[in-house]
């Protein structure tokens, strides 16, 4: 996650304030205390927790194996099916919880290739 974080530092802020050069000077600049970045930069952290409903300020939860095949139709979704139910019902997924996100793993055929996240950061 750090890495997708750095990414969207780069892509996003790093043209913005040349006075910040890096995620870290981001994050202790008290830029974001307010209104925060609206990305990924927002959370800081995955969890784990066996209650669905969990959300927590700051984190990324990674779905349990239930929620994966409720939301999704299997236990192995791919980048496609994850972004097809995004795009179609997105409201269904959680969390409900601003300044927080899900995730899990996407798979291609079969074989674990990556994790999905999405989240409610912003207004």
């Amino acid at each position: 996650m750090d890495e997708l974080r750095e990414c969207e530092f780069v892509k996003s802020w790093s043209d913005f304030d040349p006075s910040i050069a890096s995620l870290s000077d981001l994050v202790n600049s008290g830029a974001l205390e307010e209104e925060g970045a609206h990305s990924i930069i927002d959370v800081d952290r995955v969890i784990e927790s066996d209650d669905p409903e969990y959300d927590e300020d700051g984190t990324v939860r990674l779905l349990l194996p239930q929620e994966v095949v409720q939301y999704f139709g299997t236990d192995k979704p791919t980048r496609e099916i994850v972004e097809s139910v995004y795009a179609t019902a997105r409201r269904r997924l959680p969390p409900v919880l601003r300044g927080s996100g899900c995730c899990t793993a996407i798979y291609e055929q079969g074989a674990p290739c990556g994790f999905a996240f999405w989240g409610i950061t912003g207004d």
